[in-house]
């Protein structure tokens, strides 16, 4: 995730989606794995205070802009889904 959703990411893409899209076209096998482990994750995390230790330990240094992590993780998901 730090990889992706760094705090220079606007710097490289217009918006996480775009990062996600640049996340799919170099390594296609693992994002189709992606909505899966959302899927995981959303389970054994199931408060925002739980999802927000864990993506920020991932790495995450961005704002969702007003979603709940849990939202803005199944928009990542489905975005995947549709794009692999």
């Amino acid at each position: 995730m730090g990889a992706y959703f760094h705090q220079d990411m606007f710097d490289l893409y217009d918006d996480e989606f775009a990062a996600v899209d640049a996340f799919v076209a170099s390594d296609p096998e693992r994002a189709r794995a992606l909505p899966n482990e959302v899927a995981r994750v959303l389970h054994e995390n199931s408060t925002e205070d739980e999802l927000e230790a864990l993506l920020r330990g991932f790495g995450l240094a961005f704002s969702t802009g007003g979603v709940t992590y849990r939202e803005w993780l199944t928009q990542i998901a489905d975005h995947v889904r549709a794009s692999t």
